[in-house]
């Protein structure tokens, strides 16, 4: 098989990776079961908004159930405080904001980084449920970019909010040429699908998902040069004392997860090593 065809061929279990996850989500066990527990006294069910299409992190399994480590924190915590229970609605993250600003949804559980504006209109979690490594992904027959220097003049396919829009967007300020960002909502799945056929020179991932994506999907992507920031991230919340209650619940639930090694054992099952500390 020549590459051309690899490219497509990796292009196209990419898309319909991305098609598998939106149709599983709909029948997903785990929201129903959590729906039929929640019809016991005193107990109460809290939507979370989640992309279900960000592999390690948040995404739907061969058998059909949303799962992945921000998933599964908050199954760890519906399982050691029983009066809460969860169901999950899929949306791109900037949907999900909206949703729980508008009351359409609890929490949103996607990797969420901090920022004063977010801040601002929702309650964060206190305890870190991981640090994000990213590095910068390109094809694995590019050789050109290995580091931030390197992006001046290219491509780049960015996710729209994350906090590699607004590293890049800073460096823009001094770069001549300026990078030409290509703005996403869709996460590594365009990112890395516009890198993989040749729309974009380089996306900056997390470091996880590259290695997932070459482990199950066999993209001809890699991680080059160091990893360029490495930032906590948090569950967010409506903001009223009835989720901030509910924060606080997370943050302690977090912390026996912490204490007890159950954390990190989380993290080196999905996402590969402990990101439960500070990453350089």
């Amino acid at each position: 098989m020549n590459f051309s065809s690899l490219l497509k061929g990796a292009a196209a279990a990419l898309a319909l990776a991305s098609v598998v996850t939106l149709a599983g989500c709909g029948g997903d066990k785990d929201a129903a079961s959590s729906a039929a527990k929640s019809q016991a006294a005193g107990s109460k069910t809290y939507i979370v908004a989640t992309r279900g299409t960000f592999r390690p992190f948040t995404y739907v399994n061969e058998k059909g159930n949303l799962t992945g480590y921000d998933v599964e924190i908050l199954k760890e915590v519906e399982k050691r405080n029983p009066g809460i229970h969860f169901e999950y609605k899929m949306m791109p993250t900037s949907a999900a904001f909206v949703a729980i600003e508008s009351g359409q949804a609890d929490i949103v559980a996607n990797q969420v980084g901090y920022t004063d504006e977010r801040a601002a209109k929702t309650i964060y979690t206190k305890e870190v449920n991981n640090y994000t490594a990213r590095k910068i992904a390109v094809r694995n027959d590019r050789n050109d970019i290995n580091s931030l220097e390197d992006l001046k003049g290219k491509k780049v396919a960015v996710t729209t909010n994350s906090e590699a829009v607004r590293q890049l967007q800073d460096l823009n300020k001094t770069y001549n040429p300026p990078i030409e960002l290509i703005y996403t909502d869709k996460g590594f799945t365009e990112g890395a699908n516009l890198v993989v056929t040749g729309r974009a020179d380089a996306t900056p991932q997390y470091e996880v998902s590259i290695t997932d994506a070459v482990k199950t999907l066999g993209l001809p992507i890699k991680a080059v040069g160091p990893v360029i920031s490495s930032v906590p991230t948090y569950f967010a919340l409506k903001k009223d004392d009835d989720h901030q209650k509910l924060a606080d619940t997370i943050d302690k639930t977090l912390k026996d997860m912490k204490a007890d090694g159950t954390l990190k054992k989380l993290s080196e099952q999905f996402l590969g090593k402990d990101y439960t500390v500070p990453q350089q």
